[in-house]
């Protein structure tokens, strides 16, 4: 049974930009994450061992947003959802949504950002 495990409104403080302010000071980010996996196993023993633990996603996550720095909130995203692929092997999709929550911009706005989607065979194609 295919199912997406969310992950929703995860915020982090992160310092990717390419203004020289946005990697001195950093900014806040909300990061939502689907991931198309079987949990027909988890379903049916209703044990944590046989499902993706929400945790463990957060920690993941977490490690790979902040561990490196980017200049485009794309590549922060596309290395995301790589890096997800790479630490769940069973997950056959990623969509990863990132936003800037206090972009750079003068005028008010709510959050600037990408959305992108990664197949398990665009990511064993080196996509």
């Amino acid at each position: 049974m295919k199912a997406k495990v969310l992950v929703e409104g995860l915020e982090l403080h992160a310092y990717h930009g390419w203004h020289p302010h946005e990697g001195e000071f950093g900014q806040p980010y909300a990061i939502d994450i689907e991931l198309l996996t079987d949990v027909g196993r988890a379903a049916s023993s209703d044990h944590l061992s046989h499902a993706l633990d929400y945790q463990v996603i957060v920690e993941t996550t977490k490690g790979l947003f902040i561990g490196t720095r980017h200049k485009l909130v794309e590549r922060a995203g596309v290395e995301l959802a790589r890096g997800l692929m790479t630490r769940f092997p069973d997950v056959q999709e990623v969509m990863v949504r990132v936003r800037k929550l206090k972009p750079p911009i003068p005028e008010r706005i709510g959050a600037v950002g990408v959305e992108l989607r990664l197949t398990r065979d665009e990511f064993a194609r080196g996509d």
